[in-house]
């Protein structure tokens, strides 16, 4: 018996010195996500201020559809690595803002060109929820950065008016107010993501501290 155990060890194998590395982990999509929904808060803003031409609404109802998939995909993203705010966020800009508000403007100017009866209202109850969402976050914002906080409030006051004014609970003249606030995020979210990129070369800039610095 002791023969068998000695003769097991020494020909067992040796064990090398060689240390393995794990799988390297998601990066940060957010400055991706933020741009696009940049982007769109533009869009929206030059579109209600008349500042582009015939057609605009099914564009726009493109390019939002456009950006489902990155919206979804990136969501998913943040989401594995362990960000629910951000991965929960930009889930429902996928589904409310991309994929609910680009078919719908697609739509709506299809039925227009064939007479076939479309109530926008629809949208507007989902913008409506889409905003009171993001002002409903506003309270977890307050241990965030400052831009977090003020692109939560902005985005969230402007989807929710603009849900008002489509369900037509508000007039369409409150369009106007909700555009200016889309266009004040998208002008936030931009220096967040020229903020967070920079920070990936070394580079800090100022996102404003917290109003409620966040328990260790």
């Amino acid at each position: 018996m002791e023969r068998t155990q000695e003769r097991g060890a020494a020909e067992a194998p040796q064990t090398s010195n060689v240390s393995v590395q794990g799988i390297p982990g998601y990066a940060d999509a957010s400055p991706t996500l933020t741009l696009i929904f940049a982007t769109l808060c533009f869009c929206f803003w030059a579109n209600t201020m008349g500042l582009l031409g015939e057609g605009a609404t099914l564009a726009l109802g493109v390019l939002q559809t456009a950006v489902f998939v990155g919206y979804t995909v990136g969501g998913v993203l943040l989401l594995a690595r362990g960000n629910g705010v951000g991965g929960n966020v930009f889930m429902v800009f996928g589904a409310f803002f991309g994929a609910a508000g680009g078919f719908t403007h697609v739509g709506m100017t299809i039925a227009a060109e064939l007479g076939v009866p479309f109530d926008y209202q629809v949208l507007g109850i989902v913008f409506i929820v889409g905003g009171a969402f993001l002002l409903a976050c506003l309270p977890g914002m307050l241990t965030a950065a400052k831009t977090d906080f003020f692109s939560f409030l902005t985005g969230g006051l402007g989807v929710l008016f603009y849900g008002l004014t489509g369900a037509e609970v508000l007039p369409a003249s409150w369009n106007n107010f909700a555009a200016w606030c889309l266009f004040v995020d998208g002008l936030i979210g931009f220096y967040a993501v020229t903020s967070t990129m920079l920070s990936f070369s070394g580079i800090k800039l100022s996102c404003g501290k917290p109003f409620v610095q966040p328990k260790a």
